[in-house]
Parts: structure tokens; C-alpha cells; sequence
């Protein structure tokens, strides 16, 4: 299964969002890669950070491969990736702003790739302000369906980045794992 994690802007959590799925993945007992085509190689850095440098020997079979895209429409890569995924998340945070590019991130992997599974994922949600009350209303401005679980905005999830499954707390380690069955339901 091919997952291609895409955003039109930068800033929305893709990379850390792209680790957090490689850990809970790996939690439940599947084999993963992650190709990091961004510039920045935030993903690799992590990985080889929380792993060491022979992470990158991962073998050509896996039960999930993983596609963390430069935060523009127009790359290459970015193409690429959405042509090859079985699903499609489009990340975003609560912000206008950020909507409305996702709403474009959608119609572009609808004209590249029909076939992908396109789900919204609302990342760095604070369910008490106005933005994070406000997230089911503002889902309906983006044509595709945008999942049940959103992430919140946890401090934790920025320690992943360096530390792996063992940043998070029991909470966002559940939050993570109810994301992988959100993603993995066939609505």
C-alpha cells in the first residue's frame, strides 16, 4: 500500500505527520518505508536520527511505503507520488488559509490519480479555540472527506521527530493509532 502525505504550502505537519504514521505502523506489525522527496529531508533526518544511518537499507518489500511530498503542486515528485498512492492525505491545519490550499491539494490529486482513496486530516488542532471548535464546519469548504480524527496540537509530537514512538504519551500514542484505523476504514 502506497500513502502519499501531500500539502500545498509548507508548516502544516506533513514530515512529523509522515513519522508518527511510520511508528504507529510499525507498532502494529507492519513492515514500512518512507521516501522522502522534500527538499528540507526532514523525514530522513528523523529516521536516521531515531534509527541510525542503516535505516536507509530498508528492503524493496513492504507491507507500507510511504511518500512525504515537497510542500508544492508543481514538483515533480509531488506528481509522482500522488500517481503512485493507494490513498492520498491531504494535511492541513484548522487555519482558513490553510484550507483553501488543501481544497487545492485535493482537486489536484483528483486530476492525477482518480483511483487514490483522498482524505483530509485536520493536524495541529487545539479543540479549545475558535479554529478547533469550528474544524467539522470547515472540513465541508474541502472536496474530499477529511477523516474523523484529527491530531492535536501536542508538544510531544514535535519531540517524535527526534525520538521516535517514545516521545509520545499514552494519549497521543492512542490519537495516532485511531488515526491509522480512520485512514484504513473504507468510507
Amino acid at each position: 500500500m502506497n500513502i502519499t502525505l501531500l500539502a500545498k504550502k509548507g508548516g502544516v505537519g506533513k514530515s512529523t505527520l509522515s513519522i508518527l504514521l511510520y511508528e504507529a505502523f510499525r507498532q502494529a506489525g507492519k513492515t514500512v518505508s518512507l521516501r522522502d522527496w522534500d527538499a528540507q529531508g526532514t523525514s530522513s533526518k528523523s529516521l536516521e536520527l531515531i534509527y541510525g544511518p542503516d535505516v536507509r537499507k530498508q528492503s524493496a518489500k513492504t507491507d507500507i511505503v510511504i511518500y512525504d511530498t515537497p510542500p508544492s503542486l508543481e514538483h515533480t515528485a509531488t506528481a509522482t507520488a500522488v500517481r503512485n498512492a493507494n490513498i492520498v492525505l491531504v494535511v492541513t491545519s484548522p487555519s482558513p488559509a490553510d484550507i483553501w490550499e488543501a481544497d487545492d491539494a485535493v482537486r489536484f490529486v483528483q486530476s492525477k490519480n482518480s483511483d487514490a482513496l483522498v482524505r483530509v486530516i485536520f493536524n495541529k488542532v487545539r479543540k479549545s479555540t475558535v479554529l478547533g471548535r469550528l474544524v467539522d464546519e470547515s472540513a465541508k469548504q474541502v472536496s474530499a472527506p477529511a477523516l474523523s480524527v484529527t491530531l492535536s496540537g501536542r508538544e510531544c509530537y514535535q519531540h517524535a521527530i527526534a525520538q521516535g514512538w517514545k516521545a509520545l504519551d499514552g494519549a497521543a500514542r492512542q490519537e495516532v493509532l485511531q488515526l491509522i484505523i480512520a485512514l484504513l476504514s473504507p468510507k
